[in-house]
């Protein structure tokens, strides 16, 4: 959120700067961000771009110059500046578009923590009803990265604020998805039937007017709830019918993790497999990769390869993974060393994993975790878990799609 006068603003950035030190690549991009918000905040208060004065403007750019030029946070942040100094009169209309672009920048980088920071100076700052669009927009993508972080009660607070702008200017798309927004932070808290009721009203309300991409994203949410309740192939039928819908490489991503979860859980591992390695090649989000890398932990402990399982525990053990991916990377850590027959090394895992993720009210992931826990205390002979189902020929057409990003992608 942004700060109340007399307290430090962009904390955000401040604490990730104390985490890095200033030879490693990342803190020139950080430190650039964090000159540029401030120099947004002064632009903000002056009112006025002649009344900014030009130490400040050449200090923003200086910092920007030392990030390396081939990544797109330096060409973003440039823009960002050129804006404000273009400009005769502060004008956010013409800003915000930048600072969106900055902040799914840092998303794509797994800095929610900064991107929250942007998109909460953009809702600070820009019109609620002459740019209701934008301020909507950066209040959806406040609640995402929340959410991300395990901050369900800003999480909420961030997609009620979206439903609010949205409903004063009648925008029904964005009602929609704040609407939903809630509904994953409902999913999140374990109230599943309450989860369930709304994402089927979005849906239908969502198909009955046409908007083809709020019905693939609560599609990909109700497979999600399908999942969790152990309706495998329903999850993947959901999956795939908002992956038909959807335009978004980002969200198209997200659903392939999803249709490999759920192929997982039907016991098909080789298509699960070859879907996590397509991803964890391919992805243009960290978030992916990593998920991806933390499944293939368990498949590879089901497979029996212990080196590849402590590749991948490896190369995750030291990543600043979100609450949710280190609890679920806890999870699968605990269920890898079981199913390799180190029953010690699991129950440490598991007992790590519930205690993250009771601190951080992962109410949800706290049930698998407890079930999974439970199970490797009291197992003398640990075996791979075996899932099995009929198969449902409605799903060959899924089949098909993976094999063909399999080729495309090179990989296996």
């Amino acid at each position: 959120m942004i700060e109340s006068d007399g307290g430090l603003k962009h904390l955000a950035f401040f604490e990730e700067l104390g985490k890095m030190d200033e030879s490693d690549a990342g803190w020139r991009a950080v430190s650039a961000g964090l000159v540029t918000m401030r120099l947004v905040d002064r632009w903000i208060a002056v009112g006025s771009t002649s009344k900014l004065d030009s130490w400040s403007v050449s200090a923003a750019r200086e910092t920007i110059a030392q990030v390396a030029d081939t990544t797109p946070t330096r060409r973003i942040l440039t823009s960002i500046v050129d804006v404000m100094v273009a400009c005769t009169a502060t004008d956010m209309h013409a800003l915000s578009p930048r600072l969106m672009a900055y902040g799914q920048a840092l998303e794509y980088e797994a800095k929610w923590a900064l991107a929250a920071d942007v998109y909460s100076s953009i809702a600070a700052y820009t019109h609620p009803v002459d740019d209701a669009d934008l301020a909507v927009g950066a209040s959806l993508q406040l609640g995402f990265c929340r959410k991300t972080l395990g901050d369900l009660d800003l999480a909420a607070a961030g997609y009620r604020r979206a439903v609010e702008l949205a409903s004063a200017v009648n925008d029904r798309v964005g009602m929609l998805r704040g609407r939903l927004g809630d509904a994953k932070v409902t999913l999140d808290r374990g109230n599943l039937p309450s989860a369930e009721a709304a994402l089927d009203a979005i849906i239908n309300e969502a198909r009955a007017h046409g908007f083809d991409d709020v019905q693939s994203r609560a599609l990909v949410d109700r497979a999600l709830a399908a999942g969790i309740r152990g309706e495998h192939s329903p999850a993947i039928r959901f999956s795939y019918d908002a992956l038909v819908l959807s335009r978004s490489p980002r969200t198209r991503e997200r659903i392939l993790t999803n249709i490999a979860t759920g192929f997982r859980y039907l016991g098909n591992t080789e298509i699960a497999r070859n879907a996590y390695l397509v991803l964890a090649a391919t992805a243009q989000e960290q978030f992916i990769r990593w998920n991806s890398l933390i499944n293939l932990i368990e498949l590879s402990a089901s497979d029996g390869n212990e080196l590849q399982f402590d590749r991948y525990r490896r190369e995750l053990e030291a990543a600043n993974l979100t609450p949710q991916l280190r609890a679920t990377y806890l999870l699968h850590v605990g269920r890898g060393y079981l199913l390799l027959g180190q029953r010690s090394s699991a129950i440490d895992a598991l007992e790590e994993a519930l205690s993250f993720a009771a601190e951080h009210r992962l109410n949800q992931l706290s049930f698998e975790i407890d079930a999974a826990l439970s199970d490797a205390k009291r197992a003398a002979s640990p075996k791979p878990t075996t899932y099995q189902a009929e198969w449902n020929a409605d799903l060959d057409d899924v089949v098909l799609a993976i094999d063909s990003m399999k080729q495309l992608a090179g990989v296996g």
